[in-house]
Protein backbone atom coordinates (compact mmCIF):
# COMPACT_ATOMS: atom_id res chain seq x y z
CA UNK A 1 0.00 0.00 0.00
CA UNK A 2 3.27 2.42 0.62
CA UNK A 3 3.83 2.14 -2.79
CA UNK A 4 0.55 2.93 -4.15
CA UNK A 5 0.52 6.02 -1.60
CA UNK A 6 4.12 6.83 -2.70
CA UNK A 7 2.62 7.08 -6.65
CA UNK A 8 -0.62 9.08 -5.66
CA UNK A 9 1.13 11.65 -3.88
CA UNK A 10 3.71 12.00 -6.71
CA UNK A 11 1.04 12.36 -9.25
CA UNK A 12 -0.66 14.97 -7.33
CA UNK A 13 2.05 16.94 -6.10
CA UNK A 14 3.64 17.25 -9.27
CA UNK A 15 0.32 17.69 -11.84
CA UNK A 16 -0.18 16.24 -15.18
CA UNK A 17 -0.50 18.61 -17.93
CA UNK A 18 -3.95 18.56 -17.89
CA UNK A 19 -6.95 17.39 -16.21
CA UNK A 20 -7.92 15.74 -19.36
CA UNK A 21 -4.80 13.27 -18.90
CA UNK A 22 -5.80 11.91 -15.76
CA UNK A 23 -9.51 11.56 -16.70
CA UNK A 24 -7.87 9.45 -20.06
CA UNK A 25 -5.73 7.23 -17.55
CA UNK A 26 -8.91 6.55 -14.81
CA UNK A 27 -12.45 6.91 -15.67
CA UNK A 28 -14.53 9.37 -13.77
CA UNK A 29 -17.01 7.74 -11.31
CA UNK A 30 -14.73 4.20 -11.49
CA UNK A 31 -13.65 1.98 -8.61
CA UNK A 32 -10.21 3.28 -9.57
CA UNK A 33 -10.99 6.83 -9.28
CA UNK A 34 -12.62 6.30 -6.11
CA UNK A 35 -9.64 4.49 -4.86
CA UNK A 36 -7.17 7.01 -6.27
CA UNK A 37 -9.50 9.70 -4.16
CA UNK A 38 -9.08 7.66 -1.26
CA UNK A 39 -5.77 7.36 -1.58
CA UNK A 40 -5.34 10.99 -1.75
CA UNK A 41 -7.04 12.29 1.01
CA UNK A 42 -5.89 10.08 3.61
CA UNK A 43 -8.89 7.48 3.87
CA UNK A 44 -7.20 4.94 2.78
CA UNK A 45 -4.22 3.63 4.34
CA UNK A 46 -4.50 -0.10 4.57
CA UNK A 47 -6.38 -3.26 2.26
CA UNK A 48 -9.11 -3.29 5.38
CA UNK A 49 -9.90 0.46 4.34
CA UNK A 50 -9.96 -0.36 1.12
CA UNK A 51 -12.57 -3.40 1.51
CA UNK A 52 -14.33 -0.88 3.76
CA UNK A 53 -15.08 1.12 0.72
CA UNK A 54 -16.23 -1.22 -1.29
CA UNK A 55 -18.05 -3.57 1.34
CA UNK A 56 -21.38 -2.39 0.00
CA UNK A 57 -20.24 -3.15 -3.66
CA UNK A 58 -20.15 -6.88 -5.10
CA UNK A 59 -17.59 -8.34 -7.21
CA UNK A 60 -14.63 -6.13 -6.09
CA UNK A 61 -11.17 -7.58 -6.05
CA UNK A 62 -8.83 -5.68 -4.10
CA UNK A 63 -5.65 -6.57 -5.03
CA UNK A 64 -6.46 -6.47 -8.76
CA UNK A 65 -7.68 -2.94 -8.65
CA UNK A 66 -4.79 -2.16 -6.74
CA UNK A 67 -2.57 -3.55 -9.48
CA UNK A 68 -4.45 -1.71 -11.72
CA UNK A 69 -4.51 1.72 -10.30
CA UNK A 70 -0.62 1.18 -9.72
CA UNK A 71 -0.13 0.36 -13.63
CA UNK A 72 -2.38 3.21 -14.65
CA UNK A 73 -0.19 5.49 -12.00
CA UNK A 74 3.29 4.56 -13.55
CA UNK A 75 2.26 4.90 -17.27
CA UNK A 76 1.47 8.49 -16.50
CA UNK A 77 4.60 9.01 -15.32
CA UNK A 78 6.05 10.45 -18.59
CA UNK A 79 3.08 12.60 -18.80
CA UNK A 80 4.09 14.70 -15.58
CA UNK A 81 5.36 18.04 -15.65
CA UNK A 82 8.56 18.77 -14.07
CA UNK A 83 8.84 22.43 -15.26
CA UNK A 84 6.43 24.35 -12.64
CA UNK A 85 7.96 22.10 -10.24
CA UNK A 86 9.96 23.41 -7.02
CA UNK A 87 13.06 21.28 -8.76
CA UNK A 88 16.51 22.91 -9.39
CA UNK A 89 17.29 23.40 -13.16
CA UNK A 90 19.38 20.23 -13.03
CA UNK A 91 16.72 17.99 -11.73
CA UNK A 92 13.90 19.48 -14.19
CA UNK A 93 17.26 18.62 -16.78
CA UNK A 94 17.20 14.93 -15.56
CA UNK A 95 13.62 14.54 -16.17
CA UNK A 96 13.28 15.69 -19.48
CA UNK A 97 16.97 14.34 -20.65
CA UNK A 98 15.54 11.07 -20.04
CA UNK A 99 12.31 11.33 -21.03
CA UNK A 100 13.88 12.40 -24.65
CA UNK A 101 16.62 9.27 -24.18
CA UNK A 102 13.48 7.19 -24.06
CA UNK A 103 11.74 8.69 -27.18
CA UNK A 104 14.94 8.76 -29.56
CA UNK A 105 15.47 4.54 -28.22
CA UNK A 106 11.93 3.92 -29.04
CA UNK A 107 12.22 5.30 -32.66
CA UNK A 108 15.36 3.81 -33.10
CA UNK A 109 14.14 0.53 -31.98
CA UNK A 110 10.90 1.10 -34.95
CA UNK A 111 13.45 2.33 -37.53
CA UNK A 112 12.70 5.78 -37.40
CA UNK A 113 16.54 6.53 -37.56
CA UNK A 114 16.72 9.66 -39.27
CA UNK A 115 14.26 11.32 -36.62
CA UNK A 116 15.76 9.25 -33.71
CA UNK A 117 19.45 10.23 -34.56
CA UNK A 118 18.60 13.50 -34.60
CA UNK A 119 17.48 13.90 -31.73
CA UNK A 120 20.24 12.08 -29.99
CA UNK A 121 22.42 14.45 -31.63
CA UNK A 122 20.44 17.14 -29.77
CA UNK A 123 20.37 15.53 -26.99
CA UNK A 124 24.01 15.29 -26.10
CA UNK A 125 24.46 18.94 -26.20
CA UNK A 126 22.02 18.89 -23.00
CA UNK A 127 23.44 16.06 -21.66
CA UNK A 128 26.84 17.46 -21.52
CA UNK A 129 26.09 20.94 -20.16
CA UNK A 130 23.84 19.54 -17.36
CA UNK A 131 27.17 16.65 -16.48
CA UNK A 132 24.96 13.96 -16.96
CA UNK A 133 28.24 11.18 -17.27
CA UNK A 134 26.39 8.13 -17.86
CA UNK A 135 23.67 9.00 -20.34
CA UNK A 136 26.19 11.25 -22.34
CA UNK A 137 28.26 7.59 -22.68
CA UNK A 138 25.00 5.75 -24.07
CA UNK A 139 23.93 8.54 -26.16
CA UNK A 140 27.90 8.53 -27.48
CA UNK A 141 27.88 4.32 -28.18
CA UNK A 142 24.60 4.83 -29.82
CA UNK A 143 25.99 7.49 -32.10
CA UNK A 144 29.18 5.80 -32.62
CA UNK A 145 27.80 2.63 -33.93
CA UNK A 146 25.85 4.62 -36.48
CA UNK A 147 28.60 7.10 -37.84
CA UNK A 148 30.55 3.47 -38.62
CA UNK A 149 28.04 1.08 -39.55
CA UNK A 150 25.11 2.79 -40.89
CA UNK A 151 26.46 5.96 -42.14
CA UNK A 152 29.98 5.02 -42.37
CA UNK A 153 31.20 8.51 -41.74
CA UNK A 154 34.83 8.08 -40.19
CA UNK A 155 34.89 11.78 -39.36
CA UNK A 156 32.41 11.45 -37.13
CA UNK A 157 32.94 8.08 -35.68
CA UNK A 158 37.04 9.24 -34.85
CA UNK A 159 35.23 12.15 -32.89
CA UNK A 160 32.61 10.16 -31.27
CA UNK A 161 35.12 7.76 -30.34
CA UNK A 162 37.44 10.26 -28.21
CA UNK A 163 34.91 11.86 -26.34
CA UNK A 164 33.47 8.45 -25.45
CA UNK A 165 36.92 7.62 -24.28
CA UNK A 166 37.00 10.73 -22.24
CA UNK A 167 33.82 10.23 -20.81
CA UNK A 168 34.43 7.31 -19.68
CA UNK A 169 37.16 8.19 -18.26
CA UNK A 170 34.74 10.45 -16.55
CA UNK A 171 32.75 7.76 -15.20
CA UNK A 172 35.21 5.70 -14.01
CA UNK A 173 36.18 8.55 -11.60
CA UNK A 174 32.75 9.16 -10.49
CA UNK A 175 31.80 5.78 -9.66
CA UNK A 176 34.97 4.94 -7.84
CA UNK A 177 33.74 8.27 -5.45
CA UNK A 178 30.97 7.27 -5.22
CA UNK A 179 31.63 3.68 -4.33
CA UNK A 180 34.35 4.87 -1.23
CA UNK A 181 31.67 7.37 -0.33
CA UNK A 182 29.18 4.22 0.14
CA UNK A 183 32.04 2.06 1.97
CA UNK A 184 33.00 4.90 4.87
CA UNK A 185 29.38 5.70 5.03
CA UNK A 186 28.17 2.14 5.35
CA UNK A 187 30.80 1.58 8.27
CA UNK A 188 30.26 4.83 9.71
CA UNK A 189 26.01 4.47 10.11
CA UNK A 190 26.72 0.81 11.64
CA UNK A 191 29.33 1.69 13.93
CA UNK A 192 31.52 -1.37 13.07
CA UNK A 193 34.79 0.97 12.64
CA UNK A 194 36.59 3.41 15.27
CA UNK A 195 36.55 7.16 14.36
CA UNK A 196 40.44 6.83 13.49
CA UNK A 197 40.28 4.03 10.61
CA UNK A 198 37.14 5.86 9.01
CA UNK A 199 39.12 9.07 9.35
CA UNK A 200 42.32 7.14 7.68
CA UNK A 201 40.82 4.79 5.25
CA UNK A 202 38.86 8.16 4.13
CA UNK A 203 41.92 9.60 3.88
CA UNK A 204 43.47 7.03 1.80
CA UNK A 205 40.56 7.21 -0.96
CA UNK A 206 40.53 11.11 -1.12
CA UNK A 207 44.54 10.91 -1.88
CA UNK A 208 43.47 8.65 -4.68
CA UNK A 209 40.29 11.36 -6.33
CA UNK A 210 41.91 14.10 -5.42
CA UNK A 211 44.03 14.54 -8.37
CA UNK A 212 42.22 14.10 -10.99
CA UNK A 213 39.11 16.33 -9.20
CA UNK A 214 41.64 18.82 -9.73
CA UNK A 215 41.87 18.37 -13.18
CA UNK A 216 38.09 17.60 -13.94
CA UNK A 217 35.48 19.78 -12.42
CA UNK A 218 32.35 16.57 -12.93
CA UNK A 219 29.06 17.20 -10.80
CA UNK A 220 29.34 13.74 -9.71
CA UNK A 221 33.05 13.20 -8.71
CA UNK A 222 32.96 16.67 -6.60
CA UNK A 223 30.01 15.89 -4.96
CA UNK A 224 31.14 11.83 -3.63
CA UNK A 225 34.77 13.05 -3.35
CA UNK A 226 34.01 16.50 -1.83
CA UNK A 227 32.43 14.48 0.89
CA UNK A 228 35.13 11.41 1.39
CA UNK A 229 37.03 14.62 2.02
CA UNK A 230 34.33 15.80 4.64
CA UNK A 231 34.79 12.81 6.44
CA UNK A 232 38.34 13.11 7.26
CA UNK A 233 37.92 15.99 9.66
CA UNK A 234 34.01 14.99 10.22
CA UNK A 235 34.49 11.71 11.85
CA UNK A 236 37.11 13.32 14.23
CA UNK A 237 34.17 16.35 15.22
CA UNK A 238 36.89 18.61 13.58
CA UNK A 239 34.24 21.18 12.66
CA UNK A 240 36.45 23.73 12.10
CA UNK A 241 38.03 22.14 9.04
CA UNK A 242 34.40 21.04 8.05
CA UNK A 243 33.14 23.84 7.72
CA UNK A 244 35.82 25.27 5.94
CA UNK A 245 35.42 22.21 3.16
CA UNK A 246 31.80 22.99 3.43
CA UNK A 247 32.47 26.80 2.18
CA UNK A 248 34.98 25.59 -0.76
CA UNK A 249 31.91 23.17 -1.97
CA UNK A 250 29.54 25.96 -1.35
CA UNK A 251 31.30 28.18 -3.51
CA UNK A 252 32.78 25.28 -6.53
CA UNK A 253 28.67 24.45 -7.18
CA UNK A 254 27.67 28.07 -6.93
CA UNK A 255 29.85 28.77 -9.77
CA UNK A 256 28.24 25.79 -12.05
CA UNK A 257 26.44 27.39 -14.85
CA UNK A 258 22.82 25.37 -13.59
CA UNK A 259 21.55 25.03 -10.22
CA UNK A 260 23.32 22.33 -8.53
CA UNK A 261 20.42 21.52 -6.00
CA UNK A 262 21.38 18.84 -4.01
CA UNK A 263 24.85 19.14 -3.33
CA UNK A 264 24.11 22.97 -2.13
CA UNK A 265 21.77 21.15 0.33
CA UNK A 266 24.45 18.57 1.71
CA UNK A 267 27.12 21.17 1.65
CA UNK A 268 25.03 24.08 3.74
CA UNK A 269 23.27 21.14 6.10
CA UNK A 270 26.79 19.88 7.09
CA UNK A 271 28.03 23.76 7.41
CA UNK A 272 25.17 24.55 10.04
CA UNK A 273 25.81 21.47 12.01
CA UNK A 274 29.72 22.92 12.07
CA UNK A 275 28.00 26.14 13.53
CA UNK A 276 25.45 24.20 15.99
CA UNK A 277 28.97 22.71 17.35
CA UNK A 278 30.95 25.03 17.35
CA UNK A 279 28.43 27.45 18.85
CA UNK A 280 28.17 30.14 16.61
CA UNK A 281 24.60 31.56 16.26
CA UNK A 282 24.99 34.73 14.01
CA UNK A 283 26.65 31.97 11.43
CA UNK A 284 24.73 29.47 11.49
CA UNK A 285 21.51 31.93 11.39
CA UNK A 286 22.93 33.93 8.34
CA UNK A 287 23.93 30.56 6.43
CA UNK A 288 20.83 29.16 7.37
CA UNK A 289 19.22 32.23 5.65
CA UNK A 290 21.03 32.14 3.02
CA UNK A 291 20.19 28.25 1.99
CA UNK A 292 16.44 28.50 2.96
CA UNK A 293 16.10 29.18 -1.12
CA UNK A 294 17.32 25.54 -2.02
CA UNK A 295 14.84 23.71 0.79
CA UNK A 296 11.61 23.43 -0.96
CA UNK A 297 9.10 25.31 2.07
CA UNK A 298 7.20 22.22 3.88
CA UNK A 299 9.27 19.66 2.25
CA UNK A 300 11.31 16.97 4.61
CA UNK A 301 14.03 18.73 4.18
CA UNK A 302 12.44 21.88 4.89
CA UNK A 303 11.64 20.67 8.11
CA UNK A 304 14.89 19.12 9.06
CA UNK A 305 16.41 22.65 8.31
CA UNK A 306 14.13 24.29 10.62
CA UNK A 307 15.61 21.27 13.51
CA UNK A 308 19.11 22.42 13.03
CA UNK A 309 18.19 26.29 13.48
CA UNK A 310 15.99 25.32 16.46
CA UNK A 311 19.20 23.53 18.05
CA UNK A 312 21.18 26.59 17.52
CA UNK A 313 19.09 29.20 18.95
CA UNK A 314 18.78 26.32 22.23
CA UNK A 315 22.26 25.44 22.69
CA UNK A 316 23.25 29.46 22.07
CA UNK A 317 21.33 30.68 24.99
CA UNK A 318 18.68 32.38 22.38
CA UNK A 319 15.76 30.80 23.79
CA UNK A 320 12.97 33.16 23.04
CA UNK A 321 14.05 32.72 18.77
CA UNK A 322 13.50 28.90 19.36
CA UNK A 323 10.39 29.66 21.07
CA UNK A 324 9.48 31.72 18.01
CA UNK A 325 11.04 28.91 15.36
CA UNK A 326 8.94 25.97 17.54
CA UNK A 327 5.27 28.35 16.83
CA UNK A 328 6.38 28.94 12.97
CA UNK A 329 7.22 25.30 12.80
CA UNK A 330 4.27 23.48 14.74
CA UNK A 331 1.64 26.05 13.37
CA UNK A 332 2.54 25.45 9.71
CA UNK A 333 -0.44 23.83 7.56
CA UNK A 334 -1.17 20.40 8.02
CA UNK A 335 2.06 19.92 10.35
CA UNK A 336 0.71 16.56 12.19
CA UNK A 337 0.18 14.92 9.14
CA UNK A 338 3.93 15.15 8.30
CA UNK A 339 6.34 12.24 8.79
CA UNK A 340 6.04 11.13 12.42
CA UNK A 341 9.78 11.53 13.06
CA UNK A 342 9.34 15.31 12.35
CA UNK A 343 6.56 15.64 14.39
CA UNK A 344 7.85 13.82 17.21
CA UNK A 345 11.01 15.54 17.15
CA UNK A 346 9.12 18.86 17.45
CA UNK A 347 7.25 17.40 19.70
CA UNK A 348 10.31 16.56 22.29
CA UNK A 349 11.44 20.68 21.49
CA UNK A 350 7.76 21.63 22.76
CA UNK A 351 9.21 19.80 26.18
CA UNK A 352 12.16 21.47 26.49
CA UNK A 353 10.58 24.93 25.39
CA UNK A 354 8.40 24.45 28.05
CA UNK A 355 10.75 23.85 31.01
CA UNK A 356 12.35 26.90 29.75
CA UNK A 357 9.09 28.95 29.82
CA UNK A 358 8.04 27.48 33.55
CA UNK A 359 11.89 28.61 34.95
CA UNK A 360 11.08 31.99 33.37
CA UNK A 361 13.86 31.56 31.01
CA UNK A 362 11.13 32.59 28.01
CA UNK A 363 9.22 35.82 29.19
CA UNK A 364 5.29 35.22 29.58
CA UNK A 365 4.94 38.60 27.02
CA UNK A 366 6.02 36.48 24.34
CA UNK A 367 3.70 34.08 25.01
CA UNK A 368 0.98 32.69 22.43
CA UNK A 369 -2.98 31.52 24.14
CA UNK A 370 -2.31 27.68 22.97
CA UNK A 371 1.62 28.07 24.92
CA UNK A 372 -0.16 27.90 28.10
CA UNK A 373 -1.95 24.71 28.05
CA UNK A 374 1.06 22.38 27.93
CA UNK A 375 0.68 19.22 29.98
CA UNK A 376 3.71 16.84 30.62
CA UNK A 377 1.27 13.54 31.07
CA UNK A 378 0.17 14.68 27.36
CA UNK A 379 3.72 14.89 25.88
CA UNK A 380 4.83 11.51 27.25
CA UNK A 381 1.69 9.77 25.50
CA UNK A 382 2.54 11.42 21.80
CA UNK A 383 6.41 9.95 21.60
CA UNK A 384 6.46 6.43 20.39
CA UNK A 385 8.96 6.29 17.59
CA UNK A 386 12.22 7.82 19.41
CA UNK A 387 11.24 5.78 22.67
CA UNK A 388 12.94 2.96 20.63
CA UNK A 389 15.55 5.06 20.14
CA UNK A 390 17.89 3.88 23.00
CA UNK A 391 20.75 5.32 22.80
CA UNK A 392 19.50 8.55 20.82
CA UNK A 393 16.41 10.82 21.25
CA UNK A 394 14.95 8.76 24.25
CA UNK A 395 17.81 10.23 25.89
CA UNK A 396 16.38 13.99 25.86
CA UNK A 397 12.91 12.60 26.70
CA UNK A 398 14.08 10.93 29.85
CA UNK A 399 15.58 13.89 30.79
CA UNK A 400 13.21 16.40 30.05
CA UNK A 401 10.51 14.32 32.00
CA UNK A 402 12.56 14.17 35.15
CA UNK A 403 13.93 18.06 35.16
CA UNK A 404 10.46 19.25 34.96
CA UNK A 405 9.17 17.33 37.46
CA UNK A 406 11.83 18.79 40.15
CA UNK A 407 10.75 22.32 38.63
CA UNK A 408 7.29 21.52 39.46
CA UNK A 409 9.11 20.45 42.94
CA UNK A 410 7.20 16.82 42.50
CA UNK A 411 9.59 15.48 44.12
CA UNK A 412 7.80 11.85 44.65
CA UNK A 413 7.38 11.92 41.01
CA UNK A 414 11.31 13.02 40.11
CA UNK A 415 12.45 9.90 42.29
CA UNK A 416 10.32 7.42 40.44
CA UNK A 417 11.86 8.59 37.27
CA UNK A 418 15.56 9.31 37.91
CA UNK A 419 15.41 5.32 39.48
CA UNK A 420 14.36 3.93 36.05
CA UNK A 421 17.09 6.33 34.58
CA UNK A 422 19.91 4.89 36.60
CA UNK A 423 19.04 1.17 35.39
CA UNK A 424 18.56 2.45 31.72
CA UNK A 425 21.82 4.14 32.28
CA UNK A 426 23.73 0.94 33.11
CA UNK A 427 22.17 -0.78 30.41
CA UNK A 428 22.16 1.53 27.45
CA UNK A 429 24.98 4.17 27.99
CA UNK A 430 28.46 2.63 28.44
CA UNK A 431 29.96 3.30 25.30
CA UNK A 432 32.28 6.03 24.66
CA UNK A 433 29.52 8.22 22.34
CA UNK A 434 27.08 8.82 24.75
CA UNK A 435 29.70 10.26 27.79
CA UNK A 436 28.45 13.36 27.85
CA UNK A 437 24.71 12.17 28.43
CA UNK A 438 26.03 9.24 30.94
CA UNK A 439 27.52 11.74 33.04
CA UNK A 440 24.68 14.39 32.85
CA UNK A 441 22.75 11.62 34.13
CA UNK A 442 25.01 10.41 36.88
CA UNK A 443 24.22 14.01 37.91
CA UNK A 444 20.74 14.00 38.03
CA UNK A 445 21.17 10.54 40.33
CA UNK A 446 22.67 12.69 42.87
CA UNK A 447 19.66 15.03 43.22
CA UNK A 448 17.60 12.30 45.21
CA UNK A 449 20.82 10.88 47.16
CA UNK A 450 21.19 14.81 48.45
CA UNK A 451 17.44 14.86 49.42
CA UNK A 452 16.97 17.51 47.00
CA UNK A 453 19.05 19.80 48.61
CA UNK A 454 20.71 22.20 45.92
CA UNK A 455 24.22 22.98 47.96
CA UNK A 456 24.82 19.01 48.71
CA UNK A 457 23.40 17.79 44.92
CA UNK A 458 26.19 20.22 43.63
CA UNK A 459 28.98 18.96 45.96
CA UNK A 460 27.88 15.28 45.35
CA UNK A 461 27.60 15.76 41.69
CA UNK A 462 30.96 17.79 41.05
CA UNK A 463 32.94 15.24 39.73
CA UNK A 464 30.98 13.98 37.16
CA UNK A 465 30.61 17.75 36.05
CA UNK A 466 34.16 18.13 35.70
CA UNK A 467 33.55 14.47 33.44
CA UNK A 468 31.23 16.39 31.25
CA UNK A 469 33.27 19.46 31.07
CA UNK A 470 36.63 17.59 29.55
CA UNK A 471 33.96 16.50 27.03
CA UNK A 472 33.03 19.95 25.58
CA UNK A 473 29.47 19.10 23.27
CA UNK A 474 31.76 20.40 20.21
CA UNK A 475 33.48 17.76 20.42
CA UNK A 476 31.23 14.61 21.58
CA UNK A 477 30.93 11.66 19.67
CA UNK A 478 26.48 11.16 20.22
CA UNK A 479 24.67 12.69 17.97
CA UNK A 480 23.78 16.34 17.62
CA UNK A 481 20.63 16.16 18.03
CA UNK A 482 20.12 14.55 21.19
CA UNK A 483 21.58 17.34 23.71
CA UNK A 484 18.99 19.65 22.71
CA UNK A 485 19.98 22.18 25.68
CA UNK A 486 23.94 21.98 26.60
CA UNK A 487 23.91 19.80 29.59
CA UNK A 488 25.82 22.38 31.65
CA UNK A 489 23.01 24.85 31.24
CA UNK A 490 20.38 22.16 32.39
CA UNK A 491 22.45 21.43 35.25
CA UNK A 492 22.15 25.31 36.44
CA UNK A 493 18.84 25.19 36.09
CA UNK A 494 18.08 21.70 37.73
CA UNK A 495 19.95 22.83 40.86
CA UNK A 496 18.15 26.95 40.38
CA UNK A 497 14.72 24.79 40.97
CA UNK A 498 16.01 22.71 44.11
CA UNK A 499 15.41 24.12 47.69
CA UNK A 500 17.91 25.23 50.15
CA UNK A 501 16.41 23.02 52.45
CA UNK A 502 16.66 18.85 52.78
CA UNK A 503 13.34 17.12 51.50
CA UNK A 504 11.90 14.52 53.14
CA UNK A 505 10.06 11.50 51.75
CA UNK A 506 6.76 10.51 52.82
CA UNK A 507 6.47 7.23 54.32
Amino acid sequence: MRDLIELVNLINKTKLKSNEFLNAIIEPGSKMEKLFKGLLDNSITSDEDVKALFKNETGVNVTSLKNKLKERLLDAIFLLDFKDANYSSRQKAFFECYKKWSAAMTLLIRNAKIVGIDQLELLLRHTKHFEFTELTLDILRVLRLQYSTVDGDIAKFETTKKQYLEYEQVWQMESKAELYYSELMAQYTNSKSTKTEVMDQARAYYNELKEFMEVCPSFKLHLFGRMVHLLIYNSVNDYVNTARLCEDAIEFFDKKEYDSGLPLQVFYYNLIVCYLQLGEFEKGQQVIHRCEYYFEEGSFNWFKLQELFFLLAMRTGHYTQGYHLWEKVTNYPNFKDKQPQIVEMWNIFQAYVFYLIKLEKIPESVLSERSKRFKMAKFVNTIELFEKDKRGMNISILIVKIIYAIAERDYEKSVDRIEAIDKYCSRYLKEKDTLRSNCFIKMLLQIPIANFHREATARKAERYLKMLQSEEAGSASQAHEIEIVPYEALWAMALESLQLKIYKKRD
